[in-house]
């Protein structure tokens, strides 16, 4: 019997992008409502404990996190499936969308608002250097892989927890900072990220006009936390 899907989201949010990819990629009906994350709603924070998105829920009942999002449509939705079948390739894959969420996502993050808030010298530089070490990292473990997918010939959830990072990697290229031109520095990567990139789920994920949109948000991140910093500390 199929599930009620309905993925609470905020439009811009890369780690709902993978939940998306997801339900478009096994092509299972789902409905979506967007939320502003500045001002969260009573209803929403009393079904995501860390006030966070995405949340999925799946008749009526709530679950959280992208990743394990992700491994549950797998589960409920083994047609296409995006994990392989040995338990030892299940768990390799999984240490790498690890390494998506605790070392690529955090440098893209970094390097995005510096770049976004127009950051210079040291303040640039550094955030610029752990994405280029992040890079280093994927382009030694891909320059062994036969591609064009982080597992081979076939599409898969690491792709998914990696994509949205390919895909805002790739749009800052046209923001105008030399020091973003890094890509073509990383062949291995590069391929991958066209390959990801021209998927079709992962295609029809990307929300619109994201390039300037997200440059705003970045944008005005930065300038908060320069505030911030200004601010006097107490005595």
């Amino acid at each position: 019997m199929p599930h009620h899907l309905k993925l609470i989201s905020f439009e811009l949010c890369p780690y709902v992008e993978r939940s998306r990819i997801v339900l478009l990629e096994k092509d299972l009906p789902h409905e979506i409502e967007f939320i502003d994350l500045a001002n969260k709603p009573a209803w929403f924070l009393s079904i995501s404990p860390m006030g966070r998105v995405p949340v999925l829920l799946v008749d009526g009942r709530p679950i959280f996190e992208s990743s394990i999002i992700n491994e549950l449509l797998e589960e409920l939705y083994p047609a296409r499936p995006l994990f392989p079948s040995d338990p030892i390739a299940r768990a390799e894959a999984r240490g790498f969308i690890a390494l998506a969420n605790d070392v690529a996502m955090p440098a893209g993050f970094h390097a995005l608002m510096a770049m976004a808030g127009g950051s210079s010298g040291d303040a640039l530089a550094k955030p610029l250097a752990g994405l280029r070490d992040a890079l280093d990292t994927l382009e030694a473990i891909l320059a062994d892989r036969a591609g064009p997918f982080f597992g081979g010939s076939a599409f898969s959830l690491v792709d998914v927890a990696f994509a949205p990072f390919l895909r805002r990697l790739r749009l800052t290229e046209g923001w105008g900072v030399p020091e973003a031109q890094m890509l073509s520095s990383f062949p291995a990567v590069s391929a991958w990220t066209e390959a990801v990139l021209a998927h079709p789920s992962v295609r029809a994920a990307e929300p619109p006009d994201l390039s300037a949109r997200t440059r705003r948000r970045y944008a005005e991140r930065a300038a908060k936390v320069r505030l911030l910093a200004d601010v006097p500390g107490p005595g």
